[in-house]
């Protein structure tokens, strides 16, 4: 009598012949969400070169390079005063020089605080537009992002390594200036 194994209540060859069956069966895909996701589609960005070629930015630059060149016109005029001073305090007596001297103090003192109050008033505005501006480019990212199709757009600043197909700077630099006919300094 011969006597071949069973495995619950199957014979060693069913076993084999499954097996050898379902190892030539190609397989049917199998299901994954990841599979049923839309195409992923990255990109990355370079802000500050997007930032420096903004139009917006050129404008805004300009127009407070125009507003220090004029204060420093009035710093100039100030200082000649000064300077005025100093000089008509040699052909003084010693009681009109006295008075002279504070007067002078007073100026330069007023000057002093003219030079601080015009550096730290253009450091405020030119934050405050640089803030602005790039609010204005995350929004053209997002724009650029939905219009193109991108799930994701990175900051080429975090980024170790992106190949060069997928930098959406020269597009999104398009877009900002396109849409900014009359810039606002």
């Amino acid at each position: 009598m011969s006597h071949t194994p069973r495995f619950k209540g199957t014979t060693l060859t069913h076993v084999m012949l499954l097996m050898v069956g379902l190892a030539s069966y190609p397989l049917a895909p199998i299901f994954c969400p990841i599979t049923e996701a839309a195409e992923l589609k990255i990109g990355y960005v370079n802000v500050a070169k997007v930032f420096d070629g903004y139009e917006r930015t050129k404008a805004s630059d300009a127009a407070l390079e125009g507003k220090g060149k004029q204060k420093e016109t009035e710093l100039e005029g100030r200082m000649n005063e000064l300077k005025k001073l100093r000089e008509s305090l040699e052909l003084l007596n010693d009681q009109a020089k006295e008075a002279k001297v504070r007067e002078i103090e007073a100026k330069s003192d007023t000057l002093q605080q003219f030079r601080k109050s015009t550096a730290r008033d253009l450091q405020h505005e030119r934050d405050k537009i640089a803030k602005e501006i790039l609010t204005d480019i995350q929004h053209g990212v997002e724009e650029f992002a939905k219009t193109n199709g991108f799930s994701l757009i990175l900051d080429e600043r975090s980024l170790l390594y992106g190949q060069p197909g997928y930098d959406v700077t020269d597009g999104v630099l398009s877009l900002l200036n396109s849409r900014s006919a009359k810039p606002k300094p």
